[in-house]
């Protein structure tokens, strides 16, 4: 199990190695990975979409969060 910090500063448990926080309408969401490729996969889709898809799903920000 690792520990991880979310942008909203509560802390996890789970057991992963990577979490991806994306904020959408003013809402943080989270998605874990137990690899760094599939992380990595998710913020290269998210840093490649396009502007359309963005303000359509309302992302406004995201990162990718190791554990403490």
């Amino acid at each position: 199990m690792a520990t991880f910090t979310l942008p909203t500063g509560r802390t996890i448990d789970k057991p992963a190695e990577y979490c991806v926080a994306t904020k959408c309408n003013g809402r943080w969401s989270h998605q874990f990975f137990k690899t760094f490729k599939g992380a990595q996969n998710e913020i290269r889709f998210l840093r490649n979409s396009s502007g359309a898809t963005r303000d359509y799903y309302g992302i406004e920000e995201f990162q990718l969060i190791k554990p403490d």
